[in-house]
């Protein structure tokens, strides 16, 4: 078997087990282990495709199931008790979860962890706030300084 064909059939069987998870995903109910195992899949995926140079639509579609993921994992944690003991802490969550926030300018670690700590996953979520609302997010002075600058960016490009 050629380098090529292995490299084929390894991204399918990669693409093939993220499948899966996400279906489960989509038909039962969330657990932290399932989260874990479909973001651990999505970023194998997008390692093996990433290397090839993918299209743009594989791009997108990747794009997608990230959202899907973390959107996921959003519904499982919100639902949670507050005290519940989950296998991953706050920085691990956020480490896992959170490229897409980590992927905003100016945003890093430290700033992920304090906005998962406020029930934000997602850049979405984030520009979904009035403004008004991101004062009372009780963020250290840089963080909610690049919070704010990033959400009045987003505002502006947003037609009345």
């Amino acid at each position: 078997m050629t380098d090529t064909a292995q490299y084929a059939e390894s991204a399918l069987e990669a693409v093939h087990r993220l499948n899966h998870t996400a279906e489960k995903l989509l038909h039962e109910p969330a657990s932290e282990a399932l989260l874990i195992s479909a973001m651990t899949l999505y970023t194998s995926v997008r390692q093996t495709l990433t290397a090839a140079t993918p299209s743009g639509a594989t791009l997108a579609a990747l794009a997608r199931t990230e959202q899907f993921i973390a959107a996921s994992a959003d519904a499982y944690y919100r639902q949670l008790p507050t005290d519940a003991d989950t296998s991953l802490k706050l920085a691990e969550r956020a480490a896992l979860f959170g490229n897409r926030l980590m992927a905003l300018d100016g945003i890093g670690p430290a700033t992920t962890n304090q906005l998962f700590a406020r029930g934000i996953f997602t850049p979405e979520q984030l520009f979904a706030l009035p403004f008004h609302t991101l004062e009372t997010l009780d963020l250290p002075p840089a963080s909610l300084a690049r919070v704010t600058s990033l959400h009045n960016a987003y505002q502006a490009k947003i037609p009345d």
